[in-house]
């Protein structure tokens, strides 16, 4: 056991000097390298389905230390290379082993569904080499007549499966992953095929700040020295001035991203909020596409054309044959919709559209639907909406003849 852990400890220095070294190549690399390190679960018990034993504990190998070491490399926004790398000692209770040595070595793809999000989601598809001491002399049992026996300890394997980040900071995250791995062996079918999962953190890598001393030391570095005639003068005194201005100015500025949105602060309109670069660096709290500083419900996903809120529909207000008056129920129905027209929707404008069924003449039909309409407005008006809000409509005939007798409030775009 102490060998294992050796090795772990060694494999995980390797792949930090592998990636100073790349790093250290090209400066302008901005946060394409990550890597991820924590514990493995594995599952040998998929048997037929895949799915099967997955959720009972007994069928669980955890391996609490440092077992799983992976280092990745982004080629574009949503893909990423990987090399992966776990080990450890692992039960297999499906063939009743115990405390067999387990490596897992594997390299592929990850596609990511949402970068540059909190929560990252992905999935993986990757391929590589398997070992498992533990199969020598030992028989699975198939069924009460049937045995699978393989004398192998070293596999290719096939391996497919989904994850996610979660960053907690822009550089710092917990990682969370599952993979089912297909092992190929002579007439093995899926006795040897096993789940792996793991729990970890990951390091995103890249855009690190250089120190004023830093900037000083490379700068004086990339410097040539060209012999000059100092009896010949290429500017004006004047012109000469000024470039050493500018020359300071630019020495002097440090550009900061104080959130960690990816937006100097120099360019971003919310620089103490983490946020999106089309948004200036301010945040879009319920993903609508309206930034929060133009967004009047911004924790409720809405429409631009509703400064991001929702639409609301208010419930209609019935009356019976030939009335205009309002009932108890309407009234209470009223009293509703003036606390949302006066607290949640402040800014708006609305129509009240009186309407009547197709008893009766257009001419009276059209009186009684602006009667009907105005009994709405003045209970309105009476809780305290503004009336310079309101427009009073009655529509009778033709399409609106299906409406029937009823008041209908709604808001103007």
């Amino acid at each position: 056991m102490k060998n294992v852990n050796f090795f772990i400890i060694a494999l995980f220095a390797f792949f930090s000097s592998i990636f100073s070294h790349v790093f250290s190549q090209d400066s302008k690399e901005k946060e394409k390298w990550s890597v991820r390190i924590g514990a493995h679960d594995i599952n040998y018990f998929p048997i037929k389905s895949p799915l099967k034993g997955f959720f009972l504990k007994k069928n669980n190998s955890f391996n609490p230390i440092i077992s799983h070491v992976e280092l990745e490399h982004k080629i574009k926004k949503h893909i990423g290379l990987y090399l992966d790398a776990s080990l450890g000692m692992v039960d297999n209770n499906r063939w009743r082993i115990a405390n067999g040595f387990f490596v897992k070595l594997s390299h592929g793809v990850n596609l990511y569904i949402f970068p540059h999000y909190k929560f990252d989601p992905y999935l993986r598809l990757g391929a590589g080499y398997h070992k498992f001491n533990g199969y020598v002399n030992r028989e699975l049992r198939i069924s009460d007549t049937k045995y699978f026996k393989t004398n192998k300890k070293n596999f290719f394997v096939l391996d497919g499966g989904l994850g996610f980040n979660f960053w907690i900071v822009s550089n710092l995250g917990v990682n969370l992953q599952s993979t089912y791995n297909q092992v190929f062996a002579y007439q093995s079918g899926d006795f040897l095929n096993f789940w792996k999962h793991n729990v970890g953190v990951i390091f995103r890598f890249g855009n690190l700040k250089i120190t004023e001393n830093q900037k000083y030391n490379k700068n004086q570095e990339n410097k040539k020295i060209v012999e000059i005639d100092k009896n010949h003068s290429y500017y004006s005194s004047e012109n000469k001035e000024k470039k050493e201005e500018e020359k300071i100015c630019c020495q002097n500025q440090n550009p900061k991203d104080s959130d960690k949105d990816g937006v100097l602060d120099q360019e971003d309109l919310c620089p103490n909020q983490f946020g999106l670069r089309k948004f200036k660096g301010c945040p879009d709290t319920d993903s609508d596409n309206v930034p929060d500083y133009e967004d009047k419900c911004p924790k409720k996903f809405g429409k631009k054309e509703n400064q991001g809120c929702p639409d609301v529909v208010f419930s209609p207000i019935l009356f019976d044959l030939g009335k205009f008056a309002l009932t108890p129920r309407s009234l209470s129905i009223v009293n509703e919709i003036a606390e949302i027209i006066i607290n949640s929707l402040p800014n708006s404008k609305f129509y009240i559209d009186g309407y009547t069924d197709s008893h009766g003449k257009l001419s009276y039909n059209k009186t009684l639907s602006l009667k009907r309409a105005n009994s709405v407005f003045e209970a309105l008006i009476s809780k305290g909406v503004d009336s310079s809000r309101i427009e009073v409509r009655g529509l009778v005939g033709g399409k609106y003849k299906k409406k029937g007798r009823r008041v209908e409030i709604t808001i103007r775009k």
